[in-house]
C-alpha cells in the first residue's frame, strides 16, 4: 500500500509531506484547489509523461517520492532482486526528478531506473483511474484477466501454460533439427564422396611404412648391387689382383715357420687364422647376396604410383599421410551417424504433434470456460452499473478464437470489453465510449466484483454526473472494496466522502506573489464542517452541519 508521498516544487505545491492509511481515503476541496495534484505526482512517480511546465514557477526542479509498503509475499521482491534494486525489507520507493527544461530522472529504491521500469513496477503497486492517467482497465490483456479471475480459471491456466511451454520447446527442437537436417544432407553427400575415395585407396595399417622402405630399397638397387660386388671383389677376387683373402693367406705363410721357435706369436697366428676364415665366410655371403639380387623397375613404378596416390589424398585433406587411416575410420563413423538421425527427428515430430493437440484441447476447454464466464460477468456487471447511474449501460465480453500460429501461454483467445452507455449506441471498445467518470465507475464495479490488480486504487472524480442515493452507493462500494485494498478517491460528493476512514482536504493559499496548495488530514469536527460545505456551499448553517453529522453517523453503520 501507499504509505507516504513527498512532493516539492511541483505545479502549485512548494512542499508537501503526506502520510496515508489503509482503507478508504477521501480527498476533497473547492474547485481549482488542486485536488488532482497528488494524482498527477503519483502518475509521474510511476513513469507517467513529464513536462517542464509542471515545475513550480521560480524553482529549478520538482521532486516526487512515493513510498510503498510491500507484504512479505509480494512478487516484486523477485523483480527487485533480479534488477539489483533491493531496498529496505517491506518498503519500496519510487521517485522522479523533473527539471524546467523537461528532462527527468527516475529512481527505484534510490537507484536510477528508466521510465519503462518505473511503469512496470508502478503498474503492480497502484492503479490510477482518471481521465488523464494510465488505467489497468484499458490494458489489452485486462478483459481476459478479468474473466480468468472471476471464473477462477487458475488450474486450467496453470496446465495450459505448462503445456504451451512443452509445445514451444519441442517446436524449437524440431525446427533446429530440421535446419540441421538440411546441413546434414550436404554433409552426407560430401562424406559419401570422401569415404568412397578412401575406400578405393584401401590403405592398410603399417602399409605406408612398408611401401616407403620398399621404395627406398628399389630406388637404390643398382647402387647396392655395385657396392656389394666391390666389397666381394676386395674380399676375394678370381684374378691375380691382390685381395684381403690372399693378403691374409700370405701373412699366415710368413708366420707358420716362426711358431715353433717363437711361442709368443701363437696368439697372433690364431687371430690371423680366424680373420682368414671370417673373410672366407664374408666373401661367400656377399656372393650369395649378389647371385640372388634382382633389379625390378616395374615393381618400383608400382610402389611409386601407390605412394603418390597416398600422398595426393593426404594433401587433399591437409593431413599427414600416416593420418589417412584414422581419418577414414572417423569419416565412416560420422557418415553412419548422420544417416541414422532421420528416425529421432521423425519421433520428435510425432511428439510435437501430440503436444500441440494437448495444448489445443486445453485451450478449447479454456475458451468454453471464458465464454460462459463472460456471459455471467456481463449480467452481474450490468446490474451493478445500474446502481451507479449507468442504467442504460450494455456490456459484453467478446471472446474471439485466434488461429493456432497466434497462440500464447494464455490460450487461443482474444477478449474485448465492449460497452454501450447510451440507447442506440453500438457496442464498442471501452476507451471509445467512456468518459473519465464513467470509466472510473465501471472500474469500481469491476473491482468490487473481481478483486484483481494492485493493492492501491485511486479514483479521480468517480462521482461526476451523479448525486444523492447513487453517490452514496458509490461510496459504499468503495468502502466495501477498501476492506481488501487501499482506496483513495478524489470526490465532490459528500455522500462518498462520508464513507471514508481518512479524509484529506486540499486548500489553495494565495498571496500577491504566488499560489500554493496545501493538503491536511481532517479530524472529526473538521470533517463535519467540510461535509457541510460540500452540502450547502459557502454559508454553513446548523441544518447543513446536522445533515453532515447524520451522514457521518450513517456511514459508520
Amino acid at each position: 500500500m501507499l504509505t507516504h508521498i513527498s512532493i516539492k516544487d511541483f505545479t502549485i505545491v512548494d512542499a508537501l509531506e503526506l502520510d496515508l492509511n489503509q482503507g478508504l481515503t477521501a480527498v476533497t476541496g473547492e474547485t481549482g484547489a488542486g485536488k488532482s495534484v497528488m494524482l498527477d505526482a503519483l502518475s509521474l512517480a510511476s513513469g507517467g509523461k513529464a513536462e517542464g511546465s509542471q515545475v513550480r514557477p521560480g524553482a529549478s526542479k520538482a521532486e516526487i517520492y512515493a513510498c510503498f509498503e510491500l507484504p512479505s509475499h509480494h512478487r516484486l521482491y523477485h523483480w527487485l532482486h533480479e534488477n539489483d534494486m533491493d531496498g529496505d525489507q517491506g518498503q519500496l520507493i519510487l521517485s522522479r526528478i523533473l527539471t524546467q527544461e523537461g528532462r527527468s530522472r527516475g529512481y527505484i529504491n534510490g537507484r536510477p531506473a528508466p521510465l519503462q521500469q518505473l511503469r512496470e513496477v508502478g503498474a503492480q503497486l497502484l492503479d490510477i483511474h482518471g481521465q488523464h492517467a494510465h488505467q489497468q482497465l484499458l490494458h489489452k490483456d485486462s478483459p481476459r484477466n478479468m474473466l480468468d479471475t472471476y471464473g477462477k480459471h487458475d488450474s486450467v491456466l496453470r496446465a495450459l501454460k505448462a503445456q504451451f511451454a512443452t509445445w514451444q520447446k519441442l517446436k524449437q527442437r524440431v525446427q533446429s533439427l530440421q535446419h540441421q537436417s538440411e546441413e546434414s544432407l550436404a554433409r552426407i553427400k560430401l562424406l559419401e564422396y570422401q569415404v568412397q575415395e578412401l575406400d578405393a585407396l584401401d590403405l592398410q595399417p603399417e602399409e605406408l611404412e612398408e611401401l616407403e622402405r620398399e621404395q627406398k630399397r628399389l630406388s637404390n638397387a643398382e647402387f647396392n648391387l655395385l657396392s656389394a660386388q666391390q666389397a666381394a671383389y676386395l674380399c676375394r677376387s678370381d684374378d691375380e689382383q691382390p685381395d684381403a683373402y690372399q693378403a691374409l693367406q700370405k701373412a699366415l705363410q710368413k708366420l707358420d715357420p716362426l711358431i715353433e721357435n717363437t711361442p709368443e706369436l701363437q696368439t697372433t697366428h690364431d687371430l690371423l687364422n680366424q680373420a682368414y676364415i671370417l673373410v672366407e665366410e664374408v666373401s661367400s655371403e656377399l656372393h650369395r647376396y649378389i647371385e640372388g639380387f634382382e633389379i625390378n623397375p616395374q615393381r618400383l613404378q608400382q610402389v611409386d604410383e601407390r605412394l603418390n596416390a597416398i600422398y595426393d589424398l593426404a594433401r587433399k585433406h591437409k593431413i599427414r599421410p600416416e593420418e589417412l587411416h584414422e581419418l577414414h575410420h572417423q569419416m565412416a563413423q560420422e557418415l553412419s551417424h548422420l544417416k541414422g538421425e532421420d528416425q529421432p527427428l521423425e519421433a520428435l515430430e510425432a511428439e510435437l504433434q501430440n503436444a500441440e493437440q494437448a495444448f489445443t484441447k486445453l485451450a478449447q476447454e479454456l475458451t468454453q470456460a471464458r465464454t460462459e464466464t463472460a456471459e455471467k460477468l456481463s449480467k452481474v456487471l450490468i446490474k451493478q452499473l445500474k446502481q451507479l447511474a449507468l442504467e442504460k449501460a450494455q456490456i459484453r465480453f467478446a471472446v474471439d478464437t485466434l488461429p493456432l500460429h497466434k497462440a500464447n501461454q494464455y490460450g487461443l483467445d482474444e477478449v474485448q470489453f465492449l460497452v454501450s452507455l447510451n440507447p442506440g449506441q453500438k457496442l464498442q471498445p471501452l476507451h471509445k465510449v467512456a468518459s473519465g467518470g464513467e470509466l472510473s465507475r465501471i472500474s469500481l464495479a469491476l473491482q468490487v466484483l473481481i478483486q484483481q490488480g494492485p493493492s492501491t486504487l485511486i479514483f479521480d472524480e468517480v462521482d461526476v454526473g451523479i448525486g444523492g442515493a447513487t453517490a452514496e452507493r458509490v461510496g459504499r462500494l468503495m468502502k466495501t472494496l477498501a476492506k481488501d485494498k487501499q482506496i483513495i478517491t478524489v470526490t465532490h460528493q459528500p455522500q462518498v466522502a462520508a464513507q471514508a476512514e481518512t479524509h484529506l482536504k486540499v486548500m489553495k493559499l494565495s498571496s500577491k506573489s504566488q499560489t500554493r496548495t496545501q493538503i491536511r488530514t481532517l479530524d472529526a469536527d473538521q470533517r463535519q464542517h467540510e461535509l457541510a460545505r460540500m452540502l450547502g456551499g459557502v454559508d454553513i448553517t446548523e441544518h447543513t452541519l446536522a445533515h453532515a453529522e447524520d451522514m457521518l453517523k450513517t456511514a459508520q453503520v
